[in-house]
């Protein structure tokens, strides 16, 4: 299913996001704590050709990220220069040191395979990778596709499979990718179902019913199929937390920020403080979402729209219109 015949062409410009007014300018509300220099951070050597960007992520805590490659691998859309925009992204991944990540827009296999040829310690998971249920039946070679990449001293894949298929086009022909994990950490191990969403774009009408069927559908899924379960859902949410892009709307994802018995929801700190994800918008759209039981686990001041653009040379044109989402955790 081609998301071209959908009009998905390029940056989310086209569908009239708010315009921000100075939005790189508060990304410091946040705190940006790549350049705290805390310990356990490991800060990983510079490699030619590859920008050197600070790390996030330190050696006691669960770091999870997400980022919108836009059309990774794609010589057609998004960034021209396959070479260079491939050089950025492992610059990127390679510094911040996060433990998984959730991507958005990866075209090419063969790019997705370079660039983990490349992070030492890392392995992933395409979703039309052979071992992801029904992978290839939903995401073909030339689709965008979400990704899962993680580190291997810390996660192991005991399963993945794309799900909620009976929605796919509520999901512009995008299910999520649900990778079943086990990880270890701090000499404790535990089951973790990670989801990589990736959502309608859009400020019509028609795409925002969508997105509010497909936040409906996945949050009926987890709290019936995943109750009880440990449940983090990361990626390119295409919309907003505490309201809706399209004005006057409510978020498609309401249901989840108001259900605090079972969910916790902390990048809407972003949307709180007006810290966007999207290069020249108002509004995060890339978000993180996690079941309640690990709520009192996340690292305060922790939640961050990673600055790449400050590490990058000519950031928006060569890598993504996206900034990486992050959130730190504690395993006790």
């Amino acid at each position: 299913m081609s998301l071209r015949g959908q009009g998905f062409v390029g940056s989310h410009g086209r569908y009239g996001l708010r315009v921000a007014t100075g939005v790189l300018g508060v990304l410091g509300l946040v705190g940006f704590l790549a350049c705290s220099g805390e310990a356990g951070t490991t800060v990983r050597p510079s490699v030619p050709g590859i920008p050197t960007v600070p790390p996030v992520g330190t050696a006691q805590t669960l770091d999870l990220a997400c980022w919108n490659l836009e059309w990774f691998g794609d010589g057609t859309y998004g960034p021209t220069d396959e070479t260079l925009q491939l050089q950025n992204v492992k610059g990127v991944l390679r510094g911040m040191d996060c433990d998984l990540w959730a991507l958005e827009e990866v075209v090419s296999a063969t790019a997705f395979q370079s660039l983990l040829s490349d992070l030492p310690g890392y392995a992933g998971l395409l979703a039309n990778d052979p071992r992801v249920a029904q992978g290839s039946t939903y995401y073909g070679a030339t689709e965008q596709k979400v990704a899962l990449v993680y580190k291997t001293s810390l996660a192991t894949v005991e399963s993945a499979q794309i799900i909620l298929t009976d929605h796919d086009t509520d999901f512009a022909g995008r299910p999520p990718l649900e990778v079943r994990l086990r990880v270890a950490l701090n000499g404790r191990t535990e089951t973790l179902y990670v989801v990589c969403l990736h959502a309608k774009a859009g400020s019509d009408s028609s795409s925002y019913q969508r997105r509010v069927n497909a936040a409906a559908a996945l949050k009926t899924y987890l709290d019936t199929v995943r109750s009880g379960e440990t449940v983090v859902v990361l990626g390119d949410f295409n919309d907003d937390l505490d309201a809706s892009i399209v004005t006057g709307q409510p978020s498609p994802y309401q249901a989840f920020v108001t259900d605090t018995v079972h969910w916790f929801t902390p990048t809407k700190a972003l949307s709180d403080a007006g810290v966007s994800s999207l290069l020249g918008y108002a509004d995060p759209v890339d978000h993180h979402l996690v079941t309640r039981n690990v709520a009192s686990r996340l690292v305060p001041g922790s939640v961050q729209a990673f600055p790449a653009h400050t590490y990058v040379t000519a950031y928006a044109t060569t890598t993504s219109d996206h900034l990486p989402v992050v959130s730190r955790w504690t395993v006790p």
